[in-house]
């Protein structure tokens, strides 16, 4: 327990184990971070989630796979609002469905040049606060289907 912080022990006394979940331990951390993550991230769809089709991607996803998928990135987002609540932080959520994306690569619509590196040399240079720190890509899975970049794996 001596690398959890003892403010998320003390909070989640009868749970420890959530201080290493995100959702419950980053309102803990008082130095300002800069999330990269993609709210349909690969590793989480076959680990967590458990969609058939992402574990063996030999199929495309059912309908009710895909509509486990859109929850679930419904879900990342709600829990990642308290982030976005803290004016020190900074993101850039994909919607490309990917783990260890390629973020000088990957932007937050069809319309910016802005890649996701481009806005953590915004953020960490201060030319950014705020909500401005924030990219978030709105759109569905793969960008409505418009990335094309082979690190997005398919959908549906």
């Amino acid at each position: 327990a001596g690398a959890l912080l003892p403010s998320c022990l003390n909070s989640f006394s009868s749970n420890p184990h959530y201080c290493f979940m995100s959702p419950h331990m980053e309102k803990f951390i008082e130095t300002p971070f800069f999330v990269f993550n993609s709210k349909f991230d690969e590793w989480q769809m076959v680990n967590i989630l458990q969609a058939p089709c992402y574990r063996n991607h030999r199929n495309p996803c059912t309908d009710s796979e895909q509509k486990a998928v859109m929850q679930y990135g419904k879900d990342f987002m709600t829990q990642f609002n308290s982030v976005e609540s803290d004016k020190g932080h900074g993101g850039f959520i994909t919607s490309c469905v990917c783990h260890g994306c390629t973020w000088d690569s990957l932007t937050k619509s069809e319309d910016s040049q802005e890649t996701a590196m481009d806005a953590y040399l915004a953020w960490i240079n201060g030319k950014t606060t705020g909500a401005d720190s924030f990219h978030i890509d709105q759109r569905g899975p793969n960008g409505n289907g418009t990335i094309k970049l082979s690190t997005c794996k398919p959908f549906p």
